[in-house]
């Protein structure tokens, strides 16, 4: 509802109580009043009020205050929706299939919205109990050209969903391919680093990731979290775009 139409209500309602107590005082004023029909008109009066400070606290002085500051704090700039919001609230409200719908939705825009892909691979192990169905999400995603940086961490997000179905030496295959891949880049050292840790997890029996329990972070700091095991409690950030 607009501001001029909120105004418009609170004139209609500041017009009837001004006839109703016009005419209260009118009758009481007469030489015989209809003392029933002053008090039904000074209770009218006296509920219009009412409805006029409702309409002032509901609609009008809200509506005043959003313009206020608008103009003052950012006159210009348009509050943008984010995209995975409504994935987030439906997994938030015990709908992980619907919130997967919406994060395919989300990449059939945006398909280099690496975020979209690791939540929806994360959404299958956590919630889902599917690894199987993650796994074919992120080797799907990889078959398609990224950059480095994204391409290492949704290696690196398959190699959590490897190790969460105890596979560790799948997962360390994907990271030699990797290292070799990306040769001479932090990616590589990463990869590098990261094979010492499954070498470590094959020796303990340990093969679990967190990746189930937090929310992936961007590529970047996703590759710097796993230089220093174990992994750090996770954020939520944008990943990078395509370069």
């Amino acid at each position: 509802m607009g501001i001029s139409l909120r105004l418009l209500f609170l004139a209609a309602f500041l017009y009837v109580g001004f006839v109703l107590y016009s005419d209260a005082e009118l009758q009481a004023h007469m030489a015989n009043p209809d003392n029933s029909k002053v008090v039904l008109l000074f209770a009218g009066a006296v509920l219009d009020a009412v409805a006029i400070a409702l309409v002032l606290t509901v609609l009008v002085v809200p509506a005043i205050g959003d313009r206020v500051g608008s103009f003052f704090f950012n006159p210009d700039q348009k509050i943008e929706h984010d995209p995975h919001a409504d994935a987030i609230s439906k997994l938030a409200q015990g709908d992980p299939e619907g919130a997967i719908e919406d994060y395919e939705n989300i990449l059939r825009k945006d398909p280099a919205d690496t975020l979209a892909l690791s939540e929806i691979a994360r959404i299958c192990c956590r919630d889902l109990g599917d690894t199987a169905r993650a796994a074919i999400v992120i080797e799907h995603a990889l078959e398609s050209d990224w950059s480095q940086e994204q391409g290492s961490f949704l290696a690196n997000r398959l190699v959590d969903v490897y190790l969460l179905q105890d596979d560790p030496v799948r997962a360390r295959q994907l990271l030699v391919e990797l290292a070799s891949t990306m040769e001479g880049t932090k990616f590589a050292a990463n990869a590098l680093h990261r094979i010492h840790e499954v070498d470590r997890s094959i020796e303990t029996g340990s093969h679990a990731s967190s990746y189930i329990e937090n929310s992936p972070e961007s590529a970047d700091e996703q590759e710097q979290a796993h230089q220093d095991p174990p992994f750090p409690p996770a954020g939520e950030s944008e990943p990078p775009a395509t370069a």
